[in-house]
């Protein structure tokens, strides 16, 4: 059989590999196992019922060499280890089933397949419209619903400990556990939207789910031309048998039938509930928004299901029971040393492809019965790609150009009409999906409108073996692991960086800290550490064999490795990296129109979905981000979207600096007029008002005078501060209009405060500045006392917003294809 030779061209991606990808103990039995070894069991395990498997065998490890297809996570971990209880699928969406969905007893039911599912290391997703909205009376018990956001909370808990593991590190098996995550949807029909869509807004709440909105045709056009919208339910006090024996939470089909709603709430204008909507996302970057009459428009399967929920990162949106598994072809791998695209490549590869993925639905295990049903029945696949902006700049392609959209939509329409051409051959080789029906699959708006002539003639004449087959998905830890190429569709996120990885052990020579004591900052040690403070937190750092080593209480022993984008190590391998060249771009450089754009070509070409992060800077103005959610909508074809504004969630990544190289953050230029808070605070015996100007919902400046000294009622607590000229500011509420409101500070104050708000405007942490406050003690400690209690305030608020890797540790940490990643550990969040 076929032995590869793949080599990994950095230790990091090395590393991804050794610490989440390779079984310890798996069938070659050997000590030594690398990369060719993995990649070989994967190819004869998903070979094995062939009639030619030996060949197959072998086709299967050609594709795989040199990461240039890359099988999801859970196949690569799992093919072939021969643990039972695993499954080879990412994808799984369940919800309520049968009559009565939303008593106790479904809801139960509901839980325990979630269960199972998180057990075998799938993804889960689900819709919770059915459930009863808050209050809503519960004849059985005699009491009120808690509502259906409450309930949520069960799901939170039984992901949390089921995916918790023992906290200790094996030897054998599987070093990491693969993290429970979830998609959960909700409608804006439902009473509960408002709760829903605020509802992570609240310190641990949900931390286990991502959510997102389904947003219906009618919603959308009720925005566009400000017409009212209900929050409405089916009235089960009405029709109790007819409810429970037919709501399953489509309220389409429900009013179409004639059944009796209850409204619960009436907008004037849509756009009061789209406000709280986008407001959420541009604050928080959740809840994500899904086109739900644009999925089921475009469904090929349109005739015998309706979908309402996706996996939890958004690119297979499946019905209840759906399942799907994952794979992706590295464009990377198929730029040639002329720098073009290599087409007669691709289209040799994509068939092979096909095949290997089409063979999970024979070999994989699943937890239920409904899964097994639709492995069998529809046979979903979810080709995608991934290495596409990597691929770009290799060939000199700027993302988002004109040039670059061209030769998108040309290798998406050769990778649509390759698959579904490959799936129709297997289709005569060895069957169509059971529930293909030859006219209505044929009606698909999806393959009307994107395949070619050829492609169709093939699915008349030969049926199709698989129902769908594209997807772009988050390849959070796989695009690290193929030697670090860019994920999905995403732009470079940087072109290179320096990843801080956990180390299981040191080096020879290399001493480890014992006797550890941070607060007091002593250790011992053969080795000469020095301590350096990171963030909040002592560590540390000592430089052995011209590698830097760190050392902290958190995550124990840490390495610094440099890593590029695969795009720039092979530019840079042939001389011809430039980074100031027109299309060297990383997602910095980019504006929102060119992630739509792409997305907009990308979009056409899937019959399930994509999963994207248009990225924004922290400046971006609320205004223009209204519209960015209603632009994918217009396009017809792109079926939802998730956004991240810089600064919001994530500790982004640092560029490489040297030791002698500070980092310089410019403060965003200050709008003539900043909402604020106004706080009245007494210390050590002073009263004192303090204002906190806030620009994107942070604090940016801060002004503060005893209280006696000016006009500032005790009853304002918002308002706005408006810049007049230099040094001078109106503060004004809907009340109040205080002119030259900072005009009676005093030179320590006004200097004091300067100084501070130049802090804030450039970036510092507000825990830093706090804590140098409460060290002063000097004239006007009580003033000090007074802000740092303010700000103490904020400090507080925001860190409820901060991320940190769930696996690592780390705040190395990026928001990319739906999911955060982790540029220390390589982890994602909700990636395959």
């Amino acid at each position: 059989m076929r032995k590869n030779n793949t080599k990994f061209i950095n230790e990091a991606s090395e590393e991804i590999y050794l610490q989440t990808y390779k079984f310890h103990g798996d069938d070659t039995k050997k000590s030594d196992i690398d990369i060719n070894d993995t990649h070989l069991r994967i190819s004869k395990d998903l070979s094995q019922y062939e009639e030619n498997k030996n060949k197959i065998c072998d086709d299967f490890s050609m594709i795989l060499e040199n990461f240039a297809f890359m099988p999801g996570g859970r196949i690569t971990s799992n093919a072939g280890i021969g643990l039972k209880g695993t499954t080879y699928i990412n994808c799984f969406v369940d919800g309520f089933t049968g009559e009565s969905q939303d008593s106790m007893e479904g809801i139960l039911d509901t839980l325990r397949r979630q269960a199972l599912i998180l057990k075998s290391e799938g993804g889960y997703g689900f819709n919770s419209d059915v459930m009863r909205p808050k209050g809503a009376y519960i004849g059985g018990i005699g009491n009120e619903s808690p509502g259906s956001v409450e309930m949520l909370d069960m799901w939170d808990t039984q992901s949390a400990v089921i995916t918790k593991g023992s906290g200790k590190k094996s030897t054998k098996g599987k070093i990491k556990i693969r993290k429970g995550a979830q998609m959960v949807t909700k409608s804006v029909w439902h009473p509960d939207i408002e709760e829903y869509i605020t509802a992570k807004q609240t310190e641990n709440k949900l931390t286990k789910f991502n959510m997102s909105i389904l947003c219906d045709d009618d919603f959308m056009n009720a925005v566009k031309y400000n017409k009212p919208w209900n929050l409405k339910f089916p009235d089960y006090e009405s029709c109790k048998e007819t409810y429970n024996k037919e709501w399953d939470g489509n309220i389409k089909l429900w009013e179409s039938k004639n059944l009796p709603i209850k409204i619960y709430k009436t907008y004037d204008d849509a756009n009061e509930l789209w406000e709280l909507i986008t407001k959420s996302t541009y604050n928080r970057n959740e809840p994500g928004v899904l086109f739900v009459d644009t999925i089921n428009r475009l469904n090929n399967l349109w005739y015998c299901e309706y979908i309402n929920a996706t996996n939890p990162c958004g690119e297979q949106i499946l019905p209840i029971g759906g399942v799907c598994l994952l794979g992706s072809l590295n464009l990377a791998q198929f730029v040639s040393d002329d720098r073009k695209f290599d087409f007669n490549k691709f289209k040799k590869y994509i068939p092979t492809a096909v095949r290997m993925m089409d063979n999970v639905n024979d070999i994989s295990y699943v937890p239920l019965d409904s899964q097994r049903q639709n492995l069998k029945n529809k046979r979903r696949i979810g080709l995608g790609i991934m290495g596409y902006a990597s691929a770009l700049l290799m060939m000199g392609l700027k993302y988002g150009s004109e040039e670059a959209l061209k030769f998108t939509d040309e290798m998406m329409s050769v990778l649509a009409n390759t698959a579904y051409q490959a799936s129709a051959l297997l289709a005569k080789e060895k069957g169509s999906f059971p529930l293909y029906e030859e006219d209505k699959y044929l009606q698909s708006k999806f393959i009307q409108n994107v395949l070619s002539d050829e492609t169709k003639s093939m699915i008349k004449k030969y049926g199709i073996r698989n129902s769908h087959l594209l997807s772009i998905q988050p390849t959070g830890n796989s695009s690290f692991f193929g030697n670090n190429v860019s994920g999905g569709g995403e732009p470079i996120f940087l072109f290179d960086y320096i990843r801080t990885a956990i180390q299981p052990f040191a080096p020879e020579g290399l001493d480890i800290p014992k006797n550890v004591d941070y607060t007091n900052k002593s250790y011992d040690s053969l080795t000469d550490w020095k301590w350096k403070k990171e963030g909040d937190e002592n560590m540390l750092v000592t430089e052995f064999n011209g590698v830097v080593w760190k050392y902290d209480r958190n995550r124990g022993l840490l390495k610094e490795i440099k890593v590029e984008d695969y795009g720039v190590w092979w530019l840079r391998q042939k001389g011809l990296w430039d980074e100031n060249l027109d299309y060297s771009v990383n997602a910095y450089k980019l504006k929102v129109e060119d992630h739509i754009r792409t997305m907009e070509v990308l979009a056409k070409y899937l019959d399930s979905a994509m999963s994207k992060t248009i990225n924004l800077p922290e400046d971006y103005s609320y205004e223009d981000f209204k519209s960015v959610y209603f632009k994918c909508w217009e396009t017809g074809v792109i079926k939802g979207c998730t956004t991240y504004r810089e600064g919001t969630m994530a500790t982004v990544l640092s560029k490489i600096t040297t030791d002698e190289e500070f980092q310089y953050h410019n403060a965003p230029k200050r709008p003539k007029e900043l909402p604020c808070d106004v706080f009245h605070i007494t210390a050590k015996g002073k009263k004192w008002t303090i204002i906190v100007g806030l620009y994107t919902g942070k604090p940016y400046e801060c002004f503060g005078v005893e209280h006696e000294s000016t006009e500032v009622a005790e009853s304002f607590k918002k308002g706005f501060l408006i810049k007049e000229g230099k040094g001078t500011y109106t503060l004004k509420n809907e009340k109040y209009t205080i002119n030259d409101v900072t005009s009676n500070m005093t030179d320590e104050e006004e200097s004091l405060t300067r100084m501070i708000s130049t802090a804030l405007r450039h970036g510092s942490s507000i825990d830093f500045i706090v804590d140098q406050l409460n060290k002063s003690n000097g004239t006007v400690v009580s003033f000090n006392k007074a802000i740092s209690r303010v700000l103490s305030k904020y400090a507080k608020e925001l860190s409820t917003i901060s991320k940190i890797c769930d696996i690592c540790g780390g705040a190395n940490v990026s928001y990319e294809e739906g999911c955060l990643k982790c540029y220390d550990c390589g982890g994602a969040k909700c990636g395959s």
